[in-house]
């Protein structure tokens, strides 16, 4: 490219209508710092330079009016907003169209993530404007124009989803089957992941726990410490479960809880021996709440002999495969030939639905669930019995890696021990 284009226009819309019924709050209004999450957001565009903002309310509307006026932005009343957060899109589409004409396209704001920083919105308009050489003229698109875009943490995708104007009529046209996905999935090559360092992208305050996860992060100065920090000076046995019920053809299998054999019995007991002739000092068993790793970390405990607790964590959980969970492969392959052959392509992005996770989804939640791991439990050793998946993401992480890096695997009922040296 010769050059970037300067002067191109950005609209936002901030979705704030929802009923706000899992969160048991009304989320656009909850405090976040100094300032309540719909603010928080309108902030962060206009430090990025974006002016033209759309609110789009419903639930308790009438609470946010004054918030509104007070930040000058335009408002956007859903009526539909019961119907879901699609409606509210199309309603808030529609406006900033309206509101900026000529914008090359959209920042689509969820009020639940409120820590969607400028430096992130910055990044994606930079590499909006840093894909194209001129100025596409009113009503024309390129190839750079008509592409999404998607802050991603560490592979995990994030907020705000950059919508280009040519999808405008387009997604305010949908019956609503799918929702949004449904129109970026149609474009699924047109998605372009933009990594980012900030991980206030990907938090949410859907439940109560994201909220107290999103203050307790706010708090620390938007930052975690490094995996290795808190693993240092301790040995951390990863346990895969052993053997599973055969079926009569190959199965796509992530969370479809299938139980252990014989055969894997047996193994975690030979597992359990050498584990033991380790000696490790700990009083708890971390499991995978899946029948095949609770029994695993059963057996496992009864052979240590010291009646460690089983902790079960649905986080340790390997990755949701979605609607394909539990199905033959051959099935899959001929019910969904173009999906299946995107996952062989790129198996590490791909999902199957909002359901869903993909290997960075998985990772993203697995060493969360290690890193509060090691910070609640000062034993000297860690053990988790867990999946392969995610002990190639635990593993991978203590190394300094990523899932998608290289990974030497586990057979069933084998363990991997891992030990981080102090740092001096």
């Amino acid at each position: 490219m010769s050059g970037s284009v300067t002067g191109m226009k950005f609209g936002a819309v901030i979705l704030a209508a929802g009923l706000s019924s899992r969160m048991k709050a009304f989320k656009p209004l909850l405090p976040v710092g100094e300032s309540t999450a719909v603010e928080c957001l309108a902030s962060s565009l206009r430090d990025a330079g974006i002016e033209d903002i759309v609110v789009v309310t419903g639930h308790l509307r009438e609470r946010l009016a004054p918030v509104i006026r007070r930040l000058e932005v335009c408002e956007a009343y859903n009526g539909r907003f019961e119907e879901g957060m699609f409606s509210s899109v199309q309603t808030g589409l529609k406006k900033a169209m309206e509101l900026a004409p000529h914008a090359c396209g959209y920042f689509l704001m969820p009020a639940d993530c409120p820590l969607i920083s400028s430096d992130v919105i910055r990044t994606l308009k930079a590499d909006v404007e840093d894909s194209v050489t001129e100025e596409p003229g009113p009503g024309t698109s390129t190839a750079q124009t008509r592409n999404f875009r998607v802050p991603v943490f560490e592979g995990k995708k994030g907020h705000p989803l950059f919508i280009p104007a040519c999808y405008g009529a387009e997604i305010c046209g949908h019956d609503g089957t799918g929702g949004l996905k449904a129109i970026t999935d149609r474009y699924w090559d047109r998605m372009v992941r933009i990594p980012v360092g900030d991980e206030g992208c990907i938090l949410d305050m859907d439940t109560q726990e994201g909220y107290r996860e999103i203050l307790s992060f706010l708090e620390g100065g938007c930052r975690r410490e490094p995996l290795e920090e808190l693993a240092a000076g301790r040995r951390i046995f990863l346990v895969r479960h052993g053997q599973t019920r055969q079926h009569d053809e190959k199965m796509m299998i992530g969370c479809y809880d299938v139980p252990l054999n014989d055969e894997g019995r047996e193994q975690i007991r030979e597992t359990a021996l050498q584990i033991a002739a380790r000696n490790p000092v700990t009083d708890r068993i971390y499991a995978s709440d899946l029948d095949r790793a609770e029994e695993s970390a059963h057996i496992l405990a009864s052979v240590l002999g010291n009646d460690p607790e089983i902790v079960k964590l649905s986080d340790l959980r390997e990755i949701n495969l979605g609607s394909w969970d539990g199905k033959p492969v051959r099935e899959i392959r001929e019910k969904y030939p173009e999906e299946y052959e995107r996952r062989g392509r790129d198996i590490f992005t791909f999902k199957t639905g909002n359901r869903a996770e993909n290997f960075y989804d998985m990772q993203y939640r697995a060493v969360r669930a290690l890193r509060r791991i090691l910070k609640d439990d000062d034993a000297s050793d860690i053990i988790i019995v867990t999946h392969s998946g995610v002990i190639r993401a635990l593993e991978n992480n203590l190394r300094g890696f990523r899932v998608d890096d290289p990974w030497e695997g586990i057979d069933k009922g084998g363990f991997r021990k891992k030990t981080t040296r102090i740092a001096n």
